[in-house]
């Protein structure tokens, strides 16, 4: 039997990231050990998203994942060095001992075979309940990377943590 695989599916403009950063705190609260990264913005983009960043979950180290292009730029860019960085704790938290594996989403640059991919392919063949989320669009996408073994979850925060804590209860 492989590992619960659950998305939270939401409609573009649907605050994903800050949703997902709130489970994380809930369920630390829950005494759950987490591994992966959420996301945090400190701006709207009109600035050309210069201030996104990835927390990894198990040490609370920040990586910057976005390029300051200039006050003329428009449009996200991201950093690949910065994702690197944060994909290498990803791997470490799947090595190490956590309870529950948390990748932000699955996105444009996921569906194109960089980003996060890896790391959330090696975080489901781990064994480790895995959590993320995929925009509407992106879900043909998701559905050719993992094909059905996944759970589907609305963004609701008690959803999400009751599908959370429910993995954490099977008996391994």
């Amino acid at each position: 039997m492989s590992a619960p695989l659950a998305a939270i599916v939401y409609a573009s403009g649907f605050p994903i990231d800050e949703l997902m950063a709130e489970v994380a705190g809930r369920l630390r609260q829950e005494a759950v050990r987490l591994g992966g990264v959420v996301q945090h913005n400190q701006d709207d983009c009109q600035r050309g998203c210069a201030a996104m960043a990835l927390e990894d979950l198990a040490s609370g180290r920040i990586f910057a994942i976005s390029e300051d292009r200039g006050a003329g730029a428009t449009g996200c860019r991201l950093d690949a060095a910065g994702l690197a960085a944060a994909g290498g704790a990803v791997a470490s938290a799947i090595d190490g001992t956590v309870d529950l594996l948390i990748i932000n989403k699955f996105g444009k640059q996921e569906a194109l075979g960089q980003g996060l991919r890896a790391e959330i392919a090696a975080g489901f063949l781990s064994g480790l309940p895995l959590l993320t989320a995929v925009r509407e669009d992106m879900l043909g996408a998701w559905a050719e990377f993992v094909g059905e073994a996944w759970q589907r979850l609305p963004p609701e925060r008690a959803a999400i943590e009751g599908w959370a804590l429910s993995c954490l209860r099977q008996p391994a």
